[in-house]
């Protein structure tokens, strides 16, 4: 019989089942140990801290000097992007990372209609599941205005998802967009490409 490892019984996930006093308590040390000294990046990637991790962060006031956040892998969902554009606390925000963070339609909807997070010139969501209706919603309704650098790739975005964004106005100030693993044919790829917001991009990937 092998020996265990250390990999066989780490459990990376361990937060995100955590509730009440537990919970406060692991989130009140991940947060410690990830805030830089300035207050004003904080890392969470992998900690997974899920939705119940989010509704503890969101109302911690060491937050509120943060420009960078990184949350990817944290397996927050819908709810926890929800609770992410409500933070008043993230007011401050203009880098954020989503990756791998099992984001919907619904999800993106909270995040692109904030109130909040007005400032985010960078917007990673690669590896959600955000597909042609939230990219439809992103073309459309998109209120991050300053938005400079998105990506995209890995969302299970097909032909009409790129092709709403590749036609929106909603996004003024955009450079760069990341569209790389999704579902669309080289065919929609190519129309994309020719069209008003991606024709501009000084960086498109496809």
């Amino acid at each position: 019989m092998p020996s265990i490892t250390h990999f066989d019984i780490y459990k990376p996930a361990e937060p995100c089942t955590l509730t009440g006093d537990k919970l406060q308590e692991a989130m009140k040390k991940v947060v410690g140990e990830t805030l830089s000294p300035d207050g004003k990046e904080l890392s969470l990637k992998g900690y997974c801290v899920g939705q119940n991790g989010m509704t503890i962060i969101t109302r911690d006031e060491r937050v509120a000097k943060v420009r960078r956040l990184n949350l990817g892998g944290n397996r927050i969902g819908d709810v926890g992007v929800q609770l992410l554009a409500e933070a008043e606390l993230f007011s401050k925000v203009n880098w954020i990372e989503l990756g791998g963070n099992d984001i919907g339609p619904e999800g993106i909807r909270h995040l692109i209609r904030s109130k909040v997070l007005h400032k985010v010139k960078s917007l990673n969501l690669y590896r959600n599941a955000i597909k042609d209706e939230g990219a439809k919603i992103m073309a459309r309704d998109n209120g991050l205005s300053k938005l400079e650098d998105l990506d995209l790739a890995q969302n299970e975005i097909g032909d009409e998802g790129i092709m709403a964004l590749a036609l929106s106005t909603k996004f003024p100030e955009l450079v760069s967009i990341a569209l790389d693993n999704n579902f669309a044919s080289s065919e929609g790829k190519e129309e994309a490409k020719v069209e008003p917001n991606f024709k501009k991009l000084q960086s498109l990937n496809l």
